[in-house]
């Protein structure tokens, strides 16, 4: 039955398979988009002052490993830092490609079947945050997701064949996802080395002999990044901060309660069409057969708890698990496909079609008549009125990162917008307050938000290029 089926729809898969992964190239393209500017802005800056241990924004020391930096920055010696948007995107995107591809990978060992492999790859890919919006956008998350994927791939390999080198792997690359953001991928990767190894019928773990020594390996290398230098002592600090204060933090026992209900309408919404079409043919069925397929979801399970049950959390920090969320869901809608099949080609067909229609007309009418393209104006317009007077930043806002990394952008290999010094003269300054030490030069509206831009000594004599709005 399966390998009819997948013989019958293995061509439509590989051109839907490859619309979808074409439908991601536009975006590349697209304005700087949120908070996009925190790793462009640090890869241009790190390569500019050749400090490769540490990621600085607007000058300042940013509290976090820089793998994500390094990834951006090397793709731009390829691409030239002129086109780092591109860089950062291009990285976000292979990583995104990286995770279906790993998910077929994994499915080999759940069905060794054409079509299976080749479905599971694309549910992955067109579980919908993913494909409409994170698997491209120049944020840490789509890498963070392909080095944790990598190793939970890894992982499974090495315990089935009992090979330490394969749990070696796997934990050079959880600690190159500890590296790319967070703690955070250290509790999938322990996590799922007792979930995948446990003896349901002796009621033990099952290791090889060599398999003990590997486990300590991801705490042992972030306490050796942490000891390198003695910034490092205080990112330590400032990442288990962030942890406590997103587990504890909650502005009122309503928005708690809230937050509870709503996050896993939520974050199945988010992962639209396949996931809920999973969940409602499990609710049906309930149960799933296949023990891989078992584990691989309690380890989704357990580690989507601490986001439920936390008061802070954001679909984003969840992408580490949709390699494993879309294969549990191929998986789920694969074995039930008999009477399934016209309504699984017809989502497919609608969500890449949907999907080129926001790339190609939704996406870009937004950014040039919204948000976006008036970024790039303002930079242009500052940096005409600036005239290579210097330019400093208070304001750490998506809108100050957007403008700044335009600046930086253009003016790469001269100079980078930073933090003013104490006795600053003879310049310009954007803050998203006001003060008094200095001449209120401009007030800016961008969609929305205000950005005030100051000056003093010879600057103030410039003329203005400026508009009041944006």
């Amino acid at each position: 039955m399966l390998n009819r089926h997948s013989n019958n729809f293995l061509k439509l898969y590989w051109l839907l398979g490859g619309l979808a992964v074409l439908s991601f190239l536009p975006s590349l393209w697209f304005y700087v988009v949120g908070e996009e500017g925190v790793y462009t802005i640090g890869a241009m800056e790190m390569w500019m002052r050749h400090d490769y241990l540490h990621q600085t924004t607007f000058g300042e020391f940013y509290n976090r490993p820089p793998m994500i930096v390094w990834a951006i920055g090397m793709v731009a010696t390829l691409t030239g830092f002129k086109q780092i948007v591109l860089a950062a995107r291009l990285v976000s995107l292979l990583s995104t490609l990286g995770m279906a591809f790993l998910t077929g990978i994994l499915a080999r060992l759940v069905i060794n079947d054409r079509g299976f492999i080749l479905f599971s790859s694309l549910i992955t890919l067109t579980l919908g945050d993913l494909f409409f919006y994170r698997g491209w956008l120049a944020y840490a998350d789509p890498l963070l997701g392909f080095f944790t994927m990598a190793s939970i791939t890894l992982m499974v390999f090495g315990l089935k064949y009992n090979s330490p080198f394969k749990l070696l792997l796997s934990g050079i690359f959880i600690s190159a996802a500890f590296l790319t953001k967070s703690l955070t991928p250290f509790a999938i990767w322990y996590s799922a080395l007792f979930v995948l190894s446990w003896d349901h019928k002796n009621k033990r773990l099952h290791y090889a002999r060599g398999i003990w020594l590997i486990i300590p390996i991801p705490v042992l290398i972030a306490v050796i990044w942490f000891g390198v230098v003695n910034q490092h002592q205080q990112m330590g600090q400032s990442m288990m901060s962030d942890v406590i204060q997103k587990v504890f933090a909650s502005e009122s026992i309503v928005s708690y309660v809230k937050k509870i209900i709503i996050f896993p309408f939520n974050t199945a919404l988010n992962l639209s069409p396949w996931v809920p079409l999973a969940l409602v043919i499990l609710i049906i069925k309930r149960r799933i057969n296949h023990p891989l397929i078992q584990r691989l979801s309690w380890l989704v399970i357990i580690n989507l708890l601490p986001y439920w049950l936390a008061p802070q959390s954001h679909i984003r920090y969840l992408i580490s698990l949709y390699p494993l969320i879309g294969i549990v869901s191929a998986y789920i809608i694969w074995v039930n496909q008999d009477a399934l099949q016209p309504w699984i080609k017809r989502l497919l067909i609608t969500e890449v079609t949907l999907k080129c229609i926001f790339v190609l007309f939704l996406y870009p009418y937004y950014q040039s008549h919204f948000r976006g393209l008036n970024y790039t104006k303002v930079a242009q317009d500052l940096l005409h009125t600036a005239d290579n007077l210097p330019i400093y930043t208070t304001d750490g806002r998506s809108v100050g990162l957007n403008v700044v990394n335009e600046i930086d952008r253009v003016e790469y290999g001269k100079r980078f917008i930073t933090i003013p010094p104490l006795d600053w003269q003879n310049a310009f300054l954007l803050s998203m307050t006001q003060t008094t030490n200095a001449t209120l030069y401009q007030t800016l509206k961008i969609t929305g938000d205000t950005i005030y831009v100051y000056c003093r000594g010879t600057a103030c004599q410039r003329p203005s290029h400026l508009n009041n709005n944006y």
